[in-house]
């Protein structure tokens, strides 16, 4: 439940339904495999990354390559019932562009968006934003049987208000600064999303690579959780190439279950920088 009243100046929410903040994730064994395409609109993903219904996947780049933009399109143009936009640790003004720009009132239409405080307010508070807003996806899996789920800046948001946490308890910091409670984190909030046995939540989580450095550890963290990524490639943007998707560098880890062999071979001949050859 929100501290404040609704943003958009609608009336109060009724909550017909309660969840615990931080539930215990579906078992291994309770999770289907990803059998269906999820259609998100955007070529590059589609052809060459393709992602299925229950996928979780990771958006990394750098400041001001797209990441928000991104997820709007993919909110507008894929096939899911439900949209949870999750905006978090965002500037102020961010928010309202990202609302009447990015999303529009075609992705609106079917969105539920929780815009956590800004990066000016207290740390506990975007945390417990982003444990809501995914929460908000697993009360709607069951009502739609593709719930689609934004989480908007994953890195600045939610794992930057985790480190002051930490530091500010006592803990000492360990990789570049981060805590070990921030590593702690972030699985127990990026498997909420996946395939479960009443629907299935599609998460996108767009994470913010500090100095365009492919070690950032909270990156490799990510990477390692998630089933693939989506690298945003600064020399791409800087041609007006968008979304700025760098296919080498990216990966989804379900597109040989979901795609036939023909459809793979495109991926294979960027790699080989041959298109001639089968």
């Amino acid at each position: 439940m929100g501290v404040d009243p609704p943003i958009d100046g609608g009336p109060p929410l009724r909550l017909s339904q309660r969840m615990p903040l931080h539930s215990i994730p579906t078992p291994p064994l309770e999770r289907p495999p990803i059998e269906s395409t999820l259609v998100t609109g955007v070529r590059a993903i589609d052809g060459l990354l393709t992602c299925g219904q229950g996928q979780r996947l990771g958006v990394l780049a750098g400041s001001g390559l797209g990441k928000s933009t991104l997820l709007g399109q993919l909110a507008r143009s894929s096939t899911s019932d439900v949209n949870v936009v999750v905006l978090v640790g965002e500037r102020g003004r961010e928010v309202r562009e990202f609302l009447e720009r990015d999303l529009g009132p075609e992705g609106l239409a079917r969105s539920v968006v929780v815009a956590g405080p800004p990066v000016t307010n207290r740390p506990p508070l975007r945390q417990r934003a982003a444990f809501f807003g995914s929460g908000g996806g697993r009360v709607l899996s069951p009502i739609a049987a593709r719930t689609f789920c934004c989480c908007s800046t994953a890195s600045l948001g939610v794992s930057a208000a985790a480190r002051e946490i930490g530091l500010a308890a006592g803990e000492q910091p360990a990789t570049r600064g981060f805590p070990p409670s921030v590593f702690a984190m972030l699985p127990r909030l990026l498997e909420r999303s996946g395939r479960t046995p009443a629907g299935s939540i599609t998460g996108f989580y767009t994470v913010l690579i500090e100095g365009d450095d492919e070690n950032d550890p909270v990156a490799e963290s990510v990477r390692a959780i998630l089933d693939g990524h989506l690298v945003l490639s600064r020399e791409l943007a800087e041609r007006a190439h968008w979304p700025a998707i760098d296919v080498l560098a990216s990966i989804s880890r379900s597109m040989t279950d979901l795609t036939d062999d023909s459809q793979q071979r495109g991926p294979r001949r960027i790699a080989c920088g041959s298109f001639g050859s089968p």
